[in-house]
Formats: C-alpha cells, structure tokens, sequence
C-alpha cells in the first residue's frame, strides 16, 4: 500500500528585507484576477500555468480546466473527472492534462471541445509530455504510459517497483531524440526506447539509506534536464548528477536535495534545494558556482529565469529576484498572503505569471529600481 508524505509546515521565518541599497529591481503588479473554483496549497504540489494560443490555461483544485485570456478573463471552462495535481500542457493547440482518477485527456485549446480521453491503471500525478507522435506520462503506481497523440491509445507500458511511502508529485518524462528519460520514486533514472518502452539503461540517483521510511526517500520529483550530450537528474534526499546520454556512464554528482525541476540557462544550472537555499552549477563539472543561504527555511515553491534575473517563489506568498551570476537577492515583493502555488512563468518582456494558493492569478513585472 502506498502512503503520502505530505508533512504539516510550520509558518516560516520572515525573511529579512532588502537594506535599500541592495535593491536593483522592483516587482510591480500588471494586472489580477481571482479565478472560478477551489484552491489550495498542498505539500510538494506545484501547479503548471500553460500559456500559449493567446491565453493562460490552467485547473483548480476541484478539477476544473480553465482557459483565460491575455488579461486574466475567462473564456472558457470544463469539468475533469478528478482532480489534477500538476496542470495542463499545450502543444500545436491541444491541451493535455491527466486527473487522479486515472484519466488522461486531450482538449481542443481554442474552445475546450474534448478529442479524447483515456482511463489508466492509477492516477497521473506527472505534467503530461508531448513528442511528434506520443504522449507520456507517469502514474502513481511506477507505470509509465505511452499513448497515441491522436487518439490516446495505449502504445506502451513501462514499470518500476514503487516504495511504499512517496512524494506526491511525479517528474515529467523528458523526450530527446528517440529516448524517454525518466524518474522514479526509487530514485532511479530510467533511459527507454521511445518507440517500444525497452529499457537502454539505468541510473542511481539516489541510494536510500537509513533505518525509518522517512529517511529512506529519494524521490526524482524534478524533471530530467537534456544538455548537449548528458541527461542532469535531481532527487530528493539524495544528489544532483549528470550522466552520458549515450550509455548512462555518471559524469559527477554533487550532494543536494530538491523536488523542483532545476533551470538551465546561460550556460548555468540553478537548483532550488529543498531546505530553501539556492545554487549555481556548472552542468560540464557539477562545481558549484555559488550558494545563497538567504531563503533557508524557506518552502520554495518554483525557481525560473526571465530574462537577466532569477526568480524563486514560496509558499509564504513572495517573490524573490536574485543576480544569477553572483547569487546576489536584488529584489522581492510579498504577493499574497495565501502563497504562491505555482512557478514564475516568464512570459518575455521581464513580465511573469505566478498562481496564489487562493486561487488568485498574478502578472507582475520587473522593472529596474
């Protein structure tokens, strides 16, 4: 039998104000707009915002897919069977989302008409992954699945033993080329063959250790990152590592714990660790670049480049903007009270969407002080 670890947080620290002089970019507010139904903040439970087509799409708590223009207005709206824990993907005008009632379907994003919907084995608690020609996604119970783009039929099925206690959240599977990179609640990185499921090789991330099931977790709850010829995968309670692409030979590993997909940019690799602190890598090496403590203590709920700055979110509500080359805090802004349940979307132009856990979206801007 599987169980959660969705442990009760205490509020945490505020965290110190910027001295005036440490201040290089404000946070200021375009628009926002509270949206239809319920929501809520649960642990380890990051909720995607899909934006493309001209609009914003994302579901409720309730399991209610929602589509909103380039203003926050709503122009459309559907009801899942389920509920869905990680939101909807868009790809060529299509939206997939996958429910906890084990359905995965596709909608037409221009007016939410159903294409399809299949009913899996167990709930899909992955964003949904989109090639050429397939859709994947990974269930509660180790599968991974993939489906047929334009119908949803079940093409393959790939399975990893499941520890009994888990994170509820599960990593999107990662398409380069013909292989699915994936990872499992055992820690494990999985390379597959895109067109059968055969397994081309697997890595440890991460080795449970310890004498409860507590300390034993080592969930990959980030998504696999593809740069050039590696594969950087993270796990909780365990490492940050890279491995060859083509073998799956370990390149380094570096001791750090996440559950948040870490963000490639500029020739960098920035990590979200999962006791609040930021990091910089080099993706070639694994040497860490820098480390900011200033966030320790803090839930941190999503990490995003947007434009020259780094931006890293958390359950209290805020929004921090830090220099990703020096590691610097350079700007913050208190959004809401109920916290943010979503990564910052860059939407380009150092504009950003961030998702309050009251259900509130925000567009905020950065603007240099």
């Amino acid at each position: 039998m599987l169980s959660w670890f969705s442990p009760s947080r205490p509020s945490p620290k505020a965290v110190a104000p910027l001295a005036k002089q440490a201040v290089k970019v404000e946070v200021d507010t375009d628009w926002q707009a509270r949206l239809y139904g319920t929501w809520r903040l649960q642990p380890y439970e990051t909720s995607n915002i899909a934006v493309g087509e001209g609009h914003i799409y994302l579901v409720d708590a309730s399991g209610h897919l929602l589509c909103l223009d380039l203003g926050g207005k709503q122009d459309w709206m559907v009801r899942l069977d389920g509920k869905s824990a990680r939101g909807p993907t868009l790809a060529d005008g299509i939206l997939y989302v996958g429910t906890d009632s084990g359905k995965l379907y596709a909608f037409s994003a221009k007016n939410g008409r159903r294409l399809w919907v299949t009913q899996l084995d167990s709930e899909v608690l992955s964003p949904i992954t989109v090639s050429k020609e397939a859709v994947l996604a990974q269930l509660v119970n180790g599968q991974l699945v993939d489906l047929q783009r334009g119908d949803g039929k079940l093409d393959w099925t790939f399975s990893m033993n499941q520890p009994s206690l888990l994170l509820r959240t599960l990593p999107a599977p990662v398409v380069h080329g013909d292989v699915v990179y994936a990872g499992f609640a055992d820690g494990n990185l999985v390379a597959l063959n895109l067109s059968n499921g055969a397994e081309l090789w697997r890595a440890a991330v991460a080795i449970p250790h310890g004498n409860n099931e507590l300390a034993r977790m080592v969930d990959i709850a980030a998504n696999p990152i593809v740069d050039g010829d590696r594969i950087i995968a993270a796990a909780y309670q365990g490492n940050l590592a890279a491995y060859a692409r083509s073998g799956g030979s370990e390149e380094w590993s570096v001791p750090m714990s996440t559950t948040l997909t870490p963000v490639l940019a500029d020739g960098h690799l920035y990590v979200a660790l999962a006791d609040g602190r930021i990091a910089a890598v080099d993706p070639h090496s694994g040497v860490v670049l820098w480390r900011s403590d200033v966030l320790k203590g803090q839930y941190l709920t999503g990490i995003t480049h947007c434009g020259t700055d780094l931006l890293v979110s958390d359950d209290a509500g805020s929004v921090y903007v830090f220099d990703p080359r020096s590691g610097h805090r350079v700007g913050q802004s208190h959004v809401s009270s109920s916290g943010i349940q979503s990564a910052p979307v860059c939407l380009g132009q150092d504009r950003f969407l961030v998702l309050s856990g009251a259900g509130t979206l925000y567009q905020l801007h950065l603007r240099p002080h």
